[in-house]
């Protein structure tokens, strides 16, 4: 599915009788008086232009607070409270489904704004005929948008991702293996290294919960059996033999143990036990599944903690027990990579945990162990970089089994980065985005639309692409005009003609502008010249700064050829001089008469 166009009739203050074309494969229009909609074939249209795997690319550029953002949210269907209960936005989206022979289908997806003449086809799939006309779909098709909307501008400071993200602990693992792949293919250098926190909510007292002269790795430990314990007190009946509970109660309230040590020492029996009563669950004919999906659970916990062990950095982390330190280089690469598979197992388990004690109808402790937010240490360009590719992988990893196109969404794409990975990012995107979707994607195709502030990635974009949002001074609102010409074009051009008002800063204008009212003013400002030379020197640019050194020279004599600089160079006195001015005056009055 993509996304061809979004139609907006009214949206709050800030746009009115917009459409936002997001594909170079038609032509939408809509009549805002006659709310007809006409979608016609673009002729020139190239097919698999940025590739195979990729539909379209399209930019959203313009000044802050102009509604970049807003186009974004709209699209995900992201929006504050108050504009969802708002009655008076008025938009729609319309989509491509697919091709059939000769007919295209279509599908719009309202909000209070419905198509003249298409008025039995609302919620419904379409198809346009080659005449123009439409068609309804008498089949139907069930369409979920697949949108992926990775806000870069909500991360924290320091690399931290915040909730608005969708990094997870299988995101974590998608983090690491983004890593992998950018590193190997020297797109980052920097190291990676990320501390990992232990969340202690869901402990019975979490907000004095740790023990003290704990480790991190004891600590995760430690949280894991809490969580197997307190489950519910009837799991610890049914599945452990008697002395298993008084173990677990000891190990959580004795400060004096090896939490390490004894801990894996107690999962490994907590696994034992499990695994013994599955066999008589399977002899008696009465398994239900619990004992094995909990058995699976606890493995799952070993092996993370294993790997985990394996790779941490710093025990202490600053005497703080709930964080654990890892740091990425080229001699523990498979551990990191086993990692991964630790992770993504311990996350596949702790799903079935959830499903099981969902379909019991119990209540069920929260079995997350680490916190959502890893806190990683490098650049803000390369975590940026990172977060939007591990994000698809995580995307890719919740929708296995679909094969429907993805509308990918990025806010500010270029947040953070040199204006060098500026100028490559869409190559660096169409080159990996296209190798993971050939691998992982299964035929799925991705539809870009990013918003930004950089001209340094529009020379790469197909003419007719970029969307730029401008205020119009007369209503106030906000409007969408496309740009034709970008592509292959001189970035500085770009910039000038499109995205800013001049090439010189505020402040440079300003002083330039200076300079220029005192060499035109009539009278000489005494004690001056000096200070305005140095600044008229200061100017880089040769064909400014040679043109005010002109009118300089012009307003105060100095040029190399003036009648005082020669004057200075004749060994004459003042008597003498007074009379070569006053003969050079009475001949230039004579020209002038002549002339």
């Amino acid at each position: 599915m993509k996304l061809i166009a979004l139609v907006i009739k009214q949206y709050d203050e800030l746009f009115k009788n917009q459409i936002f074309n997001f594909s170079d494969e038609y032509k939408v229009n809509f009549d805002f008086e006659t709310n007809e909609l006409r979608i016609d074939k673009n002729l020139d249209y190239i097919e698999n232009f940025y590739g195979e795997s990729i539909y379209n690319i399209s930019p959203i550029v313009g000044i802050n607070g102009i509604g970049k953002t807003t186009v974004l949210n709209i699209i995900s269907g992201y929006s504050p409270a108050k504009r969802e209960q708002d009655s008076d936005n008025q938009y729609f989206f319309l989509f491509e489904i697919g091709k059939q022979e000769d007919k295209v289908r279509f599908k719009l997806s309202y909000n209070n704004l419905s198509v003249a003449n298409l008025p039995a086809y609302r919620e419904r799939t379409f198809y346009r005929n080659q005449d123009g006309s439409f068609d309804c779909d008498p089949e139907g098709y069930d369409v979920t948008r697949k949108v992926l909307y990775v806000n870069l501008p909500s991360k924290g400071k320091g690399g931290v991702i915040e909730s608005r993200t969708t990094l997870n602990q299988e995101g974590l693992a998608m983090f690491i293996h983004s890593y992998l792949w950018l590193s190997d293919r020297k797109i980052i250098s920097s190291v990676l290294s990320c501390s990992l926190d232990i969340s202690p909510y869901g402990l019975e007292d979490y907000t004095n919960s740790i023990p003290r002269k704990i480790t991190p790795i004891g600590f995760l430990i430690y949280k894991s059996i809490h969580n197997i314990f307190y489950e519910e007190k009837e799991f610890i009946r049914r599945y452990f033999n008697k002395t298993k509970p008084e173990d677990v109660e000891k190990y959580l309230n004795t400060e004096d143990y090896d939490y390490v040590k004894f801990g894996l020492k107690l999962l490994s029996s907590i696994v034992g036990d499990l695994d013994e009563n599955e066999e008589k669950e399977e002899e008696n004919k009465l398994k239900d599944g619990t004992s094995k999906v909990r058995k699976e659970y606890v493995e799952s916990i070993i092996n993370m903690v294993e790997i985990l062990r394996e790779i941490e950095v710093d025990p202490s982390l600053d005497n703080n027990p709930s964080s654990i330190l890892l740091k990425y280089s080229n001699t523990n690469r498979r551990l990191f990579e086993e990692l991964n598979n630790r992770i993504a197992q311990y996350t596949v388990s702790k799903k079935l945990m959830d499903d099981l004690c969902y379909g019991l109808n119990k209540s069920f402790n929260n079995y997350n162990l680490l916190k959502e937010t890893p806190d990683y240490h490098m650049s803000t360009g390369e975590g940026n970089l990172i977060e939007i590719f591990s994000q698809l992988y995580t995307y890719l990893s919740m929708h296995e089994e679909s094969s429907e196109d993805i509308i990918l969404l990025v806010d500010e794409l270029e947040s953070g980065m040199h204006l060098e990975w500026s100028r490559r990012l869409i190559q660096i995107l169409i080159d990996n985005l296209s190798e993971i979707l050939e691998d992982e994607g299964k035929g799925r195709k991705i539809q870009l639309i990013f918003t930004t502030h950089s001209p340094y990635m529009l020379s790469d974009i197909e003419p007719g692409n970029v969307i730029m949002i401008e205020k119009n001074q007369e209503t106030g609102y906000s409007e969408g005009k496309v740009l034709q010409n970008t592509f292959a074009k001189n970035i500085q051009e770009i910039m000038k003609e499109n995205l800013i008002d001049n090439i010189y800063g505020d402040f440079a204008l300003a002083k330039i502008n200076s300079m220029i009212e005192r060499l035109n003013g009539e009278e000489e400002q005494e004690g001056n010249e000096e200070e305005l030379l140095k600044e008229i020197h200061l100017i880089s640019e040769p064909i400014l700064r040679n043109k005010l050194l002109e009118m300089y020279d012009k307003k105060y004599n100095t040029s190399e050829f003036s009648i005082e600089k020669q004057l200075q160079k004749l060994n004459l006195n003042e008597e003498q001089r007074q009379q070569v001015r006053e003969m050079v005056k009475t001949n230039n009055r004579a020209v002038n008469t002549e002339i």
